[in-house]
Parts: C-alpha cells; sequence; structure tokens
C-alpha cells in the first residue's frame, strides 16, 4: 500500500526508482567510456566528439530513467522477496535502459538518415553497456549494487 501524500494521493515509488536508474545509466555509460579512453591515444582523444559523448551520456540516463519508471513495481516489496525482486530489477533495468538509451541516442541519427538495418546493431549493443562497464571493476559492481538498494529502500518508504 502507498503512503498518502497531503492532498491524500498516494505517493508513487516511480519518480525515486527513476531518478536512480537514470543516475545508473549516466554512470555506467561514462565509467565504459572511460575505461575505452584509456586505450586512445592524444590524437583519437582530441578528436572525440565532446556533443556526442554528452548526448549519448543524457541518452543513457533518459534510458535508465525510462527503465526504472517502467520496473519500479519490481522495487521497494517487503521482505527477502522484495530484495530479491530488486535485485532482478536491477539486473533487468541495466539491460534496458542501456538499449533504450542506445536508441534514444541514436535517434537524432535516425531523424535525419531514417531507419536502415544496421541501425539495430548500436541499440541491441545497448544492451551490454552496464554489464560491459561493470566488466573487470568490482568498484563498480558496488556501486551499481549501492544504486540498487537505495532505489530499493526508497521506494519502499514510498510504498510505505
Amino acid at each position: 500500500m502507498n503512503h498518502m501524500d497531503e492532498t491524500g494521493h498516494a505517493r508513487s515509488a516511480r519518480p525515486a526508482v527513476a531518478l536512480c536508474m537514470a543516475l545508473l545509466g549516466a554512470l555506467f555509460f561514462a565509467a565504459m567510456l572511460v575505461q575505452d579512453m584509456g586505450a586512445m591515444s592524444q590524437v583519437e582523444l582530441k578528436d572525440l566528439p565532446s556533443g556526442l559523448v554528452f548526448r549519448y551520456v543524457v541518452a543513457m540516463a533518459l534510458g535508465g530513467a525510462a527503465a526504472g519508471w517502467s520496473l519500479a513495481g519490481l522495487f521497494g516489496r517487503h521482505g527477502a522477496v522484495g530484495w530479491l525482486l530488486s535485485f532482478l530489477g536491477g539486473v533487468l533495468v541495466a539491460l534496458v535502459a542501456g538499449m533504450v538509451g542506445a536508441a534514444a541516442g541514436l535517434a537524432p541519427d535516425l531523424l535525419a538518415d531514417g531507419w536502415q538495418s544496421k541501425d539495430m546493431v548500436p541499440i541491441l549493443f545497448g544492451l551490454v553497456v552496464i554489464p560491459s562497464a561493470l566488466a573487470g571493476q568490482p568498484i563498480l559492481l558496488l556501486v551499481w549494487a549501492a544504486l540498487i538498494a537505495l532505489a530499493h529502500w526508497l521506494a519502499r518508504r514510498a510504498r510505505g
């Protein structure tokens, strides 16, 4: 059951989960980018289009927010089952956020050039953005777990 606000309307867990997942999407895309930048030469770094990088950081945040909003029902439930649902929700959000974020980041190009079947490749690659950022980065796994726990806790408070 949701808590009621001062107007008597039920509070929703969706905004809190969406915010946490937006942060997750942006942070993990940035972490993956930083990993990739470590292998770049100075010339490649200088030629990196900052506007495109910013567009994709924002797109991944939007993807995280959309996935968090859609899957907020998995967060904030009681007991061990609630924590398990939040963990599963976190895994699903990580996958969906990357794919939605990749599609959002690609949207301006799709609008300019039209849909082509090759556009599906970067969108599907979005599925592995967050898992690939986690590869070999145990600290990021802790950050992911902390954001999932925070989303669960905030949703739990909203649900009452």
